[in-house]
């Protein structure tokens, strides 16, 4: 009788699934619990389900003895495990590949760093009904999560090779970090909202044939700011990822021991604070993240921050800042046709950002005013505090492109480099910041509550 045998994919428990095949055997009889195999003692008889019954008389689990892998059983039918194995790795990414909201949407394969092997592209192909099979009948997975496994379009992917099934910790951990750097670098660039499905990881067999090992499941994705939940990632998006992702990748340089160095901290914490608050939903919590991240790359003061954030949007002039929109091109599908009303500008936003968090920063409760209703471009109005999420991740993700691109990453070692990249390019220190806020902006309008 075939007899097919497997063992769980958790190396400190033996019943619980996912479960791996390891073998298919051919034996006169069948195993019962407690019998030895030539990978383990026998713990589980599988029940009659796919794909347990598939091609096999009999399944079982065993407690596999990770030495055992390296060789085969007389017995065994199986074809033998190849020299070399093709792994990839995949985190999906939200694209609208019919064209609703966007002219420019991704088509075919992008190698985004041919070096290493990254690339993104539909991995729709090499999704079927039963690629995730087992998961759906052991795991108990929600339908939210399967139809995201299974629906799953344009992705992230790494792909490598290893001599052995068994993952390489070391090469498995770099494959993971780089599909972690190219995520958050893409959220820099246009942040989307997040699928249910996780990182997937898997092997190609030789038919071209998907094998999946293993994947995450993240916690229950955020909502993304308001204007954000149109955003899906275009061609020009993949494009600038292309540019910018070597220099982001050098955020994260390792000394010998492999522990990451402390440079480029004001750029690397920064992202990682404005990725982190993405995952939480509670608005304070993620808007101090926000608040942390624009400090980090402009500084504490706020005086002198504001004059920094107006000076690099608006290319040396604050003027041009304070009136610079926080919707960019391409923001607002064509089909909206906003008001004046609703085009907020950071000379609006910004003041506010700081009147909220210094509220927060001292224990105060917020005013009320931040959160009533105020017009948007998408037509519903929104609380005000969803405008000033939105001011916020742009001043983030924006500064950071743009450091990337003009090359300035050297600039931004530490705190002390950072504040000579403001002195001296823009010439903004903390005196001369507060003498150019009153000088510049003097005469503008200043609404109730703000102030430039």
């Amino acid at each position: 009788m075939r007899i097919t045998i497997w063992s769980s994919s958790h190396a400190d428990t033996s019943t619980v699934g996912p479960y791996k095949l390891l073998d298919t055997v051919e034996l006169p009889n069948p195993y019962s619990v407690g019998d030895m195999t030539h990978y383990g003692e026998v713990v589980l008889i599988a029940p009659p389900i796919p794909p347990f019954t598939d091609d096999a008389d009999q399944a079982v689990m065993v407690k596999l003895i990770p030495s055992k892998l390296s060789s085969r059983p007389e017995e065994s039918i199986q074809e033998p495990e190849p020299t070399s194995y093709d792994r990839i790795k995949f985190f999906p990414i939200h694209v609208d590949r019919f064209g609703y909201w966007t002219s420019q949407p991704p088509k075919g394969s992008y190698s985004i760093l041919a070096g290493e092997n990254l690339t993104i592209e539909d991995v729709s192909p090499l999704i079927t009904s039963d690629t995730f099979s087992v998961w759906k009948t052991g795991c108990y997975l929600s339908s939210d999560t399967m139809k995201a496994l299974e629906g799953m379009g344009y992705a992230i992917v790494h792909r490598y090779s290893t001599k052995t099934r068994q993952q390489d910790a070391k090469i498995n951990q770099r494959s993971t970090e780089l599909i972690d750097m190219t995520a958050l670098c893409l959220a820099l660039i246009r942040p989307t909202r997040r699928s249910r499905a996780g990182k997937v990881t898997g092997i190609i067999k030789a038919n071209g044939v998907f094998d999946p090992e293993g994947f995450d499941v993240p916690l229950e994705p955020a909502e993304v700011p308001e204007v954000q939940q149109l955003f899906t990632v275009e061609n020009r998006d993949i494009n600038l990822l292309r540019s910018v992702l070597p220099e982001f990748v050098q955020l994260y340089q390792r000394d010998e021991e492999g522990e990451l160095k402390d440079e480029y901290e004001p750029i690397r914490i920064a992202a990682q604070l404005y990725e982190q608050a993405y995952a939480i939903t509670y608005w304070k919590a993620r808007h101090i993240l926000w608040w942390s991240a624009i400090e980090a790359l402009y500084g504490s003061n706020e005086d002198t921050a504001m004059a920094r954030i107006y000076a690099l949007f608006g290319k040396k002039k604050l003027v041009d800042g304070y009136h610079h929109s926080i919707y960019e091109e391409g923001d607002i599908p064509s089909c909206y046709n906003p008001s004046s009303y609703s085009n907020h500008t950071l000379g609006e936003t910004v003041p506010l950002i700081y009147a909220v968090r210094n509220s927060s920063a001292h224990g105060q409760k917020v005013p009320d005013s931040h959160f009533e209703q105020v017009p948007h471009p998408l037509g519903n109005a929104v609380r005000s505090i969803e405008v000033l999420a939105e001011a916020a991740t742009l001043i983030v993700r924006r500064t950071i492109i743009e450091i990337l691109q003009r090359g300035f990453r050297e600039r931004f070692k530490d705190r002390k480099s950072r504040d000579q990249f403001w002195l001296l390019e823009y010439g903004l220190d903390h005196k001369q910041s507060r003498k150019r806020l009153s000088a510049e902006l003097k005469g503008l309008h200043k609404l109730k509550g703000k102030r430039p």
